[in-house]
């Protein structure tokens, strides 16, 4: 993949790949940019997503409530994304704040990951930072059973280190009493970091960086003064946000502490890009004047769309003859504020950050390569005074209450005896009152930390669960997981035999981009004859069910034998689908009453796909025989 323009291109699978798993990381986010995530990440539409019943990518956010967040996203709402509930007991005081994402791809939906990506940004999953702000993204591609470089295994370590750690202490973990091999709802999230966790531990240092424990100013120095040589005669550095100004104008704090992070010549120049609407103290201080050794500049867009500074960096390199070169780069999410880098997790008023500290060997040409890259000009018009303003401080908690998270997280299906086994918070107390629901299904009340509770058998099998705190009366809805570790997974209902055959021989599933044509053929040359009509005669029903039955082996036989042996898994998992789908009743019924058996003929060898391992051949008639049963064929 070439490196991305946009925040959206880095979601991207490599060429012949797709999308695994997925791990964001972030402080906000809104749905639709998620959707758009998904979509490309995924290649599928939503309803593609539903279908497949798979949770791929988990999401992580501050626990902050919003006028646009009030809780944890319900099962659903963005199919295949599923977002951890952030702990009751994290400090009101403390920010995640930081921006990570760890993709996951492989050769097929349910194969082998083949290729990890660290993705780090200086924006939030919206599209005000990927539409009207100025970010920065840097991201590495890592092929698991190659060789690689050891900064890049070193990378992915790290950030596996710190995904684990803060799922560990801010996060509850669902299916908590079930072994990590045996969680459905986590499979994924647990099979990536896994991986990631598994690579060969490499010589060198990671690039990247995280305060969960130690500040982000304290290992950006160390680095700098580690890596650089020489001294140099610039230092140039962004922020979305700065310290909120004191009773007096004065020289921000932060800056006295960024000159330290290298070595300088006596004449080197200072520069800090501040937006003039959001300078905090910067402002009051620039008003006032001087600036010291500092130049306060306006940040450059040079595509002209007035975008919003909101990168986070510092550059330490030389100035000379009209370029910029031998330099070393922080970027990452910690604004150059007192709680962006001179706080940890550690403390409970510390802000969770992270980022990256990387050499910039590339020499960037003052007038054209700059802007672009680090959105400084110097021709750039001057700051008035009149122009300026505090705005935000933006890296502090909001004054708004945490997340309530449900006392019940998710529940799951078991079989023989039916019962809906449920996954509870560890925290919950044992006098709590909780009632649970679903559609059709009246509120039932439960023990503290009732382990389950029995289906009966007339009752309609859950897809999601509401869950209610009979004290408080407020309500969460979180995510089943059925049999098959298919998850909020209903089997999909046809009104006729051609819109059946159709779903099952709709592999591999269209990408999103072309799902936009029309289901119909072309040319309006069905594949199979439609329905048998009203009144037709036991002899015709027959007839049309021995074609139907013809139809449906001979068109699944011609598929899965052409397919290659890397798409099978992907190609059982879809059948498995298929097959619990509702085909027609009353053709079923009429197969079943005339003994056509079309899953037998499936396992002929001549009809079967081609080249299979003894695992997927298991795997192959195992559905088969299912099938065969649930249908009643046998």
């Amino acid at each position: 993949m070439s490196t991305p323009t946009t925040m959206l291109e880095a979601f991207e699978p490599p060429e012949g790949l797709v999308g695994h798993s997925a791990i964001l990381v972030a402080m906000t986010a809104e749905e639709e940019f998620l959707e758009e995530v998904m979509e490309r990440f995924t290649g599928l539409r939503p309803g593609q997503r539903v279908q497949l019943g798979v949770i791929s990518t988990y999401l992580m956010l501050d626990p902050h409530t919003s006028p646009g967040r009030t809780g944890v996203l319900p099962p659903g709402r963005i199919p295949g994304l599923h977002e951890l509930t952030p702990r009751a007991n994290v400090a009101a005081s403390s920010l995640l704040h930081a921006k990570v994402a760890l993709l996951g791809f492989s050769k097929s939906r349910t194969g082998k990951i083949s290729v990890l990506r660290l993705i780090v940004l200086t924006a939030n999953f919206t599209y005000a930072s990927a539409k009207r702000q100025l970010e920065l993204v840097w991201l590495v591609d890592l092929p698991v059973d190659e060789s690689s470089p050891g900064e890049d295994r070193a990378d992915v370590l790290s950030v596996a280190e710190f995904v684990s750690a803060l799922a560990e202490r801010r996060f509850y973990r669902d299916e908590e009493s079930v072994p990590s091999k045996q969680r459905r709802l986590t499979a994924r999230f647990d099979a990536l970091l896994e991986i990631a966790s598994s690579v060969k531990q490499p010589s060198v240092k990671a690039r990247f960086i995280h305060s969960l424990e130690t500040t982000l100013h304290d290992q950006i120095r160390a680095r700098f003064r580690s890596a650089i040589d020489a001294p140099r005669n610039l230092l140039l550095c962004g922020s979305g946000f700065y310290e909120e100004p004191g009773a007096k104008p004065r020289k921000p704090a932060i800056l006295t502490k960024l000159e330290d992070l290298g070595v300088f010549t006596s004449n080197a120049e200072f520069t800090a890009l501040v937006e003039p609407k959001e300078g905090g103290a910067i402002a009051t201080w620039a008003v006032a004047g001087p600036t010291d050794r500092w130049l306060i500049a306006r940040p450059t867009d040079v595509e002209g769309l007035d975008r919003l500074l909101h990168a986070k960096f510092v550059y330490a390199g030389y100035l000379r003859e009209g370029h910029l070169s031998n330099g070393w780069l922080y970027l990452g999410s910690g604004n150059l504020s007192r709680r962006g880098l001179l706080t940890s997790g550690a403390i409970p008023e510390g802000n969770v950050e992270c980022g990256v500290v990387v050499p910039v060997a590339e020499r960037l040409d003052l007038d054209e390569m700059v802007p672009g890259r680090l959105f400084w000009a110097q021709d750039a018009k001057a700051i008035k005074p009149n122009e300026w303003s505090v705005g935000r401080v933006g890296d502090a908690p909001e004054d708004t209450p945490m997340i309530v998270p449900a006392p019940i997280l998710s529940a799951s299906i078991g079989v023989d005896p039916p019962v809906l086994r449920f996954s509870w918070r560890d925290d919950v107390g044992d006098a709590d009152r909780v009632s649970v629901s679903w559609s059709g299904v009246a509120w039932s009340q439960l023990a503290a930390h009732q382990p389950s509770r029995e289906l009966v058998a007339t009752e309609p099998m859950p897809v999601a669960l509401r869950v209610r705190d009979d004290v408080t009366n407020q309500e969460w809805s979180v995510p089943v997981v059925d049999p098959s570790g298919r998850i909020s997974w209903s089997a999909p209902t046809f009104d006729s035999f051609d819109d059946a055959l159709a779903a099952l021989l709709d592999f591999p599933i269209r990408p999103a981009e072309d799902a936009t044509e029309d289901d119909d053929d072309a040319d309006g040359d069905p594949t199979v004859t439609g329905g048998m009509p009203p009144g037709s005669k036991a002899s015709e029903s027959k007839s049309y069910a021995l074609h139907a039955a013809a139809s449906l082996i001979e068109q699944t036989a011609a598929l899965q034998r052409a397919l290659p042996v890397e798409m099978l898994d992907d190609w059982f998992d879809h059948i498995d689908r298929m097959f619990r789908a509702a085909f027609p009743d009353t053709l079923i019924a009429t197969w079943r009453a005339h003994r056509i058996n079309v899953f037998a003929h499936l396992r002929e060898s001549d009809l079967r796909p081609q080249t299979m391992e003894d695992k997927q051949r298991k795997r192959y008639l195992d559905i088969l025989d299912r099938a065969t049963l649930a249908w009643g064929l046998a």
